[in-house]
């Protein structure tokens, strides 16, 4: 972005900068690049204003100050900086600008599940014929938002932008920083209920971004989701999707390999994905939805499609002296470890079905009837041990033992799990990871994969 396009705005003032443009903005002097702008946040922890010399040491062109802490910190002005009110609304206003100056298309996703593994293959199909941005990494809020679109290319036609959300209100403010021309809701379920209070509320909270799509926009609208589908304005053009309902875009499933991964067909063409279970297959669908929209030929879809590889900790499939583990532990909410039941149901072990589960966390209310039921699904599933860890999994594993599966443990440590693990285990099982970010049930993974060929 060019700096004199920032000095139009009377919300900045320029002191002593003297490049005329940066690069992208950070927010971690650790990963500062020549040429980037650090926007220096004020954060639970620590404060970024504390480092703008460092970062400035470490190439950064220029600092995002706020006026009160520069006031507090006159040193602050041996350094080149864009002086803001606040350096967070600041981040949010240079988005905004830089939104303005751009031609290409805003696709945005939201959902309970699904939604960064949607928008990275969505962007990976599209890149085969367009020239395309995404989101940094799961950058998806106030914060992280307004740096994936200050990341957007003069040169990027489309841009593929992820919008998450912990309350009502939080999506329509992310659209008054960029407002999308294409939007898709992935799927609504009880993720991140603490900060919504109802069902109903985080779907009034996912609905936000279809309301605040462009009025030419189009909406790519879940068939398969009960309640994406309940979605009823029709101001926009609507595009709906579905793998077993019907639809203005439809896939079949065709067969399902021994390691759960699904083999779809479209218009006579049969796409091999790579990742696994039916929520990837959801996720293809929605890819080949846009693409098809776009005009993008339907032999590049099938081929950017098979080509895709699972993001990490997103059902990777892992072979450790034959067995088979699958690393899912990026996250977990009541409606992902529903669909991680269903692949491991799916999957054809030449041994036992292994299901590891760690909390489901920011469930507040819900926390101990969600637990539950999962507990319910696994004792009616196919699964053949739940090992679990965590203080809400306790109730999982209660009701899972009163439907009489008594290979449901629980374990107050991961070293014991871990241990348990490794002398039940044998060629031919199939291990499932899976748990919320904040349990990093990863370390399952790590501990069991040391030495592994993926």
């Amino acid at each position: 972005m060019k700096i004199n396009v920032i000095s139009q705005s009377p919300y900045f003032t320029l002191h002593k900068i003297k490049a005329d443009s940066f690069d992208r903005v950070s927010i971690d002097t650790r990963k500062i690049r020549q040429g980037d702008l650090f926007c220096a946040l004020e954060g639970e922890q620590t404060d970024g204003h504390k480092f703008v010399s460092e970062a400035i040491s470490n190439g950064a062109v220029a600092a995002l100050v706020s006026k009160d802490k520069l006031d507090a910190n006159p040193d602050l002005k041996n350094h080149p900086l864009i002086i803001c009110p606040d350096s967070l609304t600041g981040l949010q206003e240079l988005a905004k600008i830089h939104a303005s100056h751009i031609k290409a298309k805003i696709i945005a996703i939201t959902g309970s599940a699904g939604k960064t593994s949607t928008r990275q293959l969505i962007a990976h199909v599209l890149a085969g014929t367009f020239n395309v941005s995404q989101s940094r990494k799961n950058f998806n809020n106030e914060i992280g938002l307004p740096i994936s679109v200050l990341d957007i290319r003069q040169d990027s036609e489309f841009a593929v932008i992820e919008m998450g959300a912990s309350k009502q209100g939080d999506i329509a403010a992310l659209c008054k920083i960029i407002r999308p021309d294409y939007s898709l809701i992935t799927s609504i379920s009880e993720a991140h209920i603490e900060g919504f209070g109802s069902l109903r509320n985080v779907q009034k909270g996912k609905f936000e971004l279809f309301d605040h799509t462009k009025p030419d926009g189009t909406l790519f609208i879940n068939q398969d989701d009960a309640l994406v589908a309940e979605y009823s304005d029709n101001n926009h053009q609507r595009v709906t999707y579905s793998l077993k309902n019907p639809a203005s875009i439809t896939m079949t499933i065709f067969d399902i390999d021994s390691v759960g991964r699904y083999i779809l067909e479209h218009n006579g063409n049969h796409i091999y994905l790579r990742s696994l279970g039916f929520g990837a297959a959801q996720n293809a669908l929605a890819a080949c939805s846009v693409a098809v929209t776009l005009n993008v030929p339907a032999n590049q879809i099938k081929r950017r499609l098979e080509e895709f590889e699972p993001p990490a900790g997103r059902g990777n499939i892992i072979n450790q002296d034959g067995v088979t583990i699958v690393n899912d532990t990026y996250n977990a909410n009541p409606l992902s470890v529903s669909m991680a039941i269903r692949t491991l149901n799916e999957m054809k072990p030449g041994g036992k079905r292994i299901f590891i589960l760690g909390d489901m966390l920011e469930m507040g209310e819900l926390s101990r009837p969600s637990h539950e039921n999962i507990g319910v699904q696994i004792a009616s599933s196919r699964i053949d041990y739940l090992f679990c860890y965590g203080p809400e999994t306790l109730n999982t594993v209660r009701m899972a033992r009163t439907l009489d599966m008594t290979n449901a443990i629980h374990f107050d440590s991961l070293q014991a799990l871990n241990n348990t693990l490794k002398s039940l285990q044998k060629e031919g099982d199939i291990i499932y990871v899976k748990g919320s970010r904040g349990m990093a049930m990863e370390r399952v993974v790590n501990e069991l994969t040391k030495g592994a060929k993926t």
